[in-house]
C-alpha cells in the first residue's frame, strides 16, 4: 500500500512512473543522437568526401556534434507530452526544451559560417597578395558569430520572460555611443575595406598618395605603411588614402622622360631638323627604349637656346635609371660627333661712358654658364 500510494502521489502535477518515463525517453533520445554521430562518421562522411561540391562536406561538419544535442532535445520534447506538470515546473521544463533548441541551431549556424569562411573567403584571400584582406578574415568571422550568438541570447531571455524590447532598444543606444566614439577607428576601417575592394595598389607597389612617394610594405586594418626613397617608413591612415589621390607608379606600363636639349641660336633650319632626327635615332638605340613611343621636336625659342625637347619611354622599370643615364651620355657623344654646339646660359652687357672724350657707347657679350 506504501509502495502503491508512493508511485500514485504527484509531484509537481506528475507521477513518478511519469518523470522515469520522461528521463527514459531523454536517454533514447541522447542514444539516438550519438547514433546519428556514428551514421555521420562512417557513411555519410564518406559519402560528401566521394562528391566534388564541398558545400555537402560543410553541413556535415556543422551537424557533426550538434547532432547529440540534437538528440537529446528531440527526447525531451517527446518526454514531455508524458509529463502533465503544474507551475513552476511547466515553465521551467518549457524553457529547458526551448534553450538548447536554440543553442543548438545557433551552434550550427556558426559551424556553418565557420565552414563557409574558412572554405571559399580563406581559399580566396590567400590567392591576393595584399595583407589586408588575410585580417579581415578573422574579423569577419568574429563579427558573424558574435551576431549569432546576440539572436540567440535574446531568444533565450525572451523563453525566460525577459522583457527583450528594452534591451534592444539599450544596446541600440549603446551601440550609438560606441559608434561615436570610434568613428575614426570605423574611418580607417573602411577605408581599408575601400583598398581592399578597388585595390588602386598592393603589396612592394611604388605609390604616390598626396606627395608621399615610396614603396608599399604593408596594408593592414587601420593603416598602410610606406617606405619613402630616402629609407624612412611613413604610416598613413587608410581613411586619408580612401580620400586622397592615389597615382600608383608601378601600374604604368613604361616609364616617361621628358628632357630638354638646348642648341645656340647660330644653329640653322637644316642643322636643327639633323639634331631632331640625331636625338629619336640615338635614344632609340639605347637598350630598354620602347622605340614606338620615342618623339622629337623643334619645341620653343628659350632666352639663351634654340630647344629640342625630347620624350622617351623607358619599359625596362627595374633599370629605368640605369637606361636614362645612359641616354643622357649617348646623346651628349652623338651631338659633340656631330658638331652641334649646345648652348648654355648668355647675358649681353652694354657699357655707356659718360664724359670727356666719351668714345659711346661699347656692347660686350658675355658667356656665363650657370647664369641666367
Amino acid at each position: 500500500m506504501v509502495n502503491g500510494s508512493l508511485f500514485a502521489e504527484t509531484y509537481f502535477g506528475s507521477t513518478i512512473p511519469q518523470y522515469l518515463a520522461f528521463f527514459a525517453v531523454l536517454l533514447v533520445g541522447s542514444a539516438l543522437g550519438r547514433s546519428l554521430s556514428f551514421v555521420y562518421q562512417q557513411r555519410l562522411r564518406r559519402k560528401a568526401d566521394a562528391t566534388e561540391t564541398e558545400v555537402d562536406d560543410i553541413i556535415l561538419h556543422a551537424l557533426g556534434r550538434p547532432v547529440v544535442l540534437l538528440g537529446v532535445v528531440v527526447g525531451a520534447v517527446v518526454g514531455r507530452r508524458v509529463l502533465t506538470p503544474v507551475e513552476p515546473l511547466r515553465t521551467v521544463l518549457s524553457a529547458s526544451i526551448e534553450i538548447p533548441v536554440v543553442v543548438t541551431i545557433a551552434w550550427v549556424a556558426v559551424r556553418l559560417t565557420d565552414g563557409f569562411i574558412e572554405t571559399y573567403l580563406v581559399r580566396y584571400v590567400e590567392r591576393t597578395e595584399t595583407k589586408l584582406d588575410d585580417e579581415l578574415v578573422p574579423i569577419v568571422s568574429r563579427i558573424t558569430n558574435i551576431a549569432i550568438v546576440s539572436v540567440a541570447g535574446i531568444v533565450i531571455l525572451d523563453s525566460l520572460g525577459y522583457d527583450v524590447t528594452a534591451i534592444i532598444a539599450s544596446l541600440g543606444i549603446a551601440g550609438v555611443a560606441v559608434a561615436f566614439a570610434s568613428r575614426q577607428t570605423m574611418a580607417d576601417v573602411f577605408g581599408g575595406a575601400h583598398i581592399l575592394t578597388a585595390k588602386p595598389f598592393v603589396i612592394d607597389d611604388i605609390v604616390d598618395v598626396d606627395g608621399t612617394t615610396g614603396v608599399v610594405e604593408r596594408i593592414g586594418l587601420r593603416t598602410t605603411r610606406i617606405r619613402d626613397f630616402d629609407g624612412r617608413m611613413i604610416t598613413l591612415p587608410n581613411a586619408t588614402i580612401a580620400n586622397a589621390e592615389v597615382r600608383n607608379v608601378s601600374s604604368e606600363p613604361t616609364r616617361r622622360v621628358k628632357t630638354f636639349l638646348g642648341l645656340s641660336y647660330g644653329t640653322t633650319p637644316a642643322e636643327m631638323d639633323a639634331a631632331v632626327d640625331l636625338a629619336t635615332e640615338t635614344v632609340n638605340a639605347v637598350e630598354g627604349v620602347d622605340t614606338d613611343q620615342t618623339g622629337a621636336w623643334f619645341w620653343d625659342y628659350g632666352d639663351s637656346a634654340l630647344q629640342i625637347r625630347l620624350d622617351y619611354h623607358v619599359d625596362d622599370l627595374d633599370r629605368w635609371k640605369e637606361v636614362r643615364s645612359t641616354v643622357n651620355h649617348e646623346l651628349q657623344r652623338a651631338f659633340e660627333n656631330a658638331g652641334f654646339d649646345m648652348a648654355f646660359p648668355t647675358r649681353t652687357v652694354r657699357l655707356e661712358h659718360v664724359g670727356e672724350g666719351d668714345p659711346g657707347p661699347v656692347t660686350r657679350g658675355e658667356s656665363s654658364p650657370g647664369s641666367d
